[in-house]
């Protein structure tokens, strides 16, 4: 009793900071900020880069940071750059005053991705709950998805003013540092000093090394990456909207659909862990199908293929990026992560290069269809290539172990 204890206050603090993380009033209306204070819609676009650029090319710096401090500290950190960022704009609205801002909530990123990522598993691991993780994490995207959509008040409060909205988001921000350190690790706690002994970049090179040549960390980093970011389509869902015949003031129902299939999905993941991988591949293939599908059926009522495509994907996504977990060794685990976070950044540009290209092709259901098409291959690609060599009950290296699922811990 006492052990469920302290896990549900352990996730009710990962549910309050991942609640209060992304409750952020100004998201509906910074971009429109910027705009008023001068910024073209080609600036707009280059600020957006820096924020991606920022997230990966911070990574290194990040990770040592995180092996420096501890994952709490790396954490709050990563919030205080956020809160200056929003202050940023508030006081020095410019292009440079935005690209600042930008760039340090790219940082924040950057810390999130590599210090709460690996802090939520080697708690649950720690704890001996780390079955569980692929449940944890759909509740935790669905908790984050709750925090968006109420984010999107954010733009019926605007008769306040842009300073009372930022406030109000700095607020959300401190009640996230609150949830982080009131949490109490049993993981984390006799590392700390082993690794602040140890050469930072030999440890770099090491989990690199560890990632290129263990088969099933490297196919399934590749598989979450290439699935989670090329099916992503939420920057563009207005126009689509708009695109498909929907008035602008309705636009936003388009995303608040697409919003509750990925809850739907998130919500059943975790029911799904233990399917074959030759079906959870096979999904892909439907997911990506589903997207041809809306792209030729390019209208309002076609928007449920879209929604069976956002579904599926929310799903799968959480499936593979539970087993990728699985198989990272705990001393690793940061580095590793970083790498995804670089990759994961990497791609989002490609994929957003893809979409625009088929944009100028006169219609974003080119785009769409592309997009479809390549991820029906990755499906492809993953029955013929990868098939069941990271079967639950394998190690990393291949070979059946006793244990019914791995933890990477064997890695060496």
């Amino acid at each position: 009793m006492k052990k469920n204890t302290s896990l549900h206050r352990f996730l009710r603090n990962v549910y309050g900071f991942t609640f209060f993380n992304k409750l952020l009033l100004l998201s509906p209306v910074y971009a429109v900020f910027m705009q008023e204070h001068g910024m073209t819609d080609m600036q707009l676009s280059a600020l957006f880069i820096i924020l991606s650029v920022g997230t990966f090319a911070c990574q290194i710096p990040v990770t040592w940071t995180t092996n420096k401090l501890g994952v709490k500290n790396a954490i709050n950190l990563g919030q205080m750059l956020k809160a200056v960022a929003f202050v940023l704009w508030l006081i020095w609205p410019t292009f440079w005053g935005f690209a600042i801002g930008m760039w340090l909530w790219g940082i924040q990123a950057a810390f999130f991705n590599v210090a709460f990522e690996g802090l939520l598993y080697d708690e649950l691991r720690a704890r001996r709950h780390h079955s569980t993780y692929a449940k944890i994490l759909g509740t935790r995207y669905n908790v984050s998805a709750v925090a968006s959509a109420l984010s999107a008040f954010g733009s019926l409060m605007m008769f306040v003013g842009y300073e009372w909205i930022t406030i109000a988001s700095l607020v959300s921000v401190a009640l996230s540092m609150i949830c982080i350190n009131r949490m109490q690790l049993r993981s984390h706690t006799t590392k700390r000093h082993r690794v602040r002994k140890t050469n930072f970049v030999k440890l770099f090179k090491t989990g690199t090394r560890i990632c290129l040549n263990t088969p099933c960390i490297f196919l399934m980093l590749m598989l979450a990456l290439l699935t989670s970011n090329i099916c992503y389509l939420d920057d563009y869902l207005g126009p689509i909207g708009v695109e498909i015949g929907l008035p602008v003031a309705f636009v936003g129902l388009v995303q608040f659909f697409a919003l509750g299939c990925s809850v739907l999905g998130q919500t059943f993941a975790h029911r799904f862990a233990r399917i074959p991988d030759w079906v959870l591949y096979f999904a892909i293939c439907v997911a990506g199908g589903s997207y041809i599908g809306f792209s030729v059926f390019y209208s309002v009522s076609g928007l449920w293929l879209l929604g069976v495509g956002y579904a599926l994907f929310a799903g799968i996504f959480i499936l593979l990026y539970s087993r990728f977990q699985d198989f990272l060794p705990s001393s690793y685990r940061s580095v590793i992560l970083s790498l995804y976070s670089i990759g994961d950044n990497v791609i989002y540009v490609i994929t957003c290069l893809l979409i625009g290209l088929g944009g100028t092709m006169g219609s974003w259901r080119f785009s769409i269809f592309t997009l479809g098409a390549i991820l029906v291959l990755i499906g492809i690609w993953a029955l013929v290539v990868i098939r069941n060599r990271c079967s639950v009950g394998t190690e990393p290296t291949g070979r059946i172990i006793k244990t019914t699922h791995p933890t990477g811990s064997d890695i060496v």
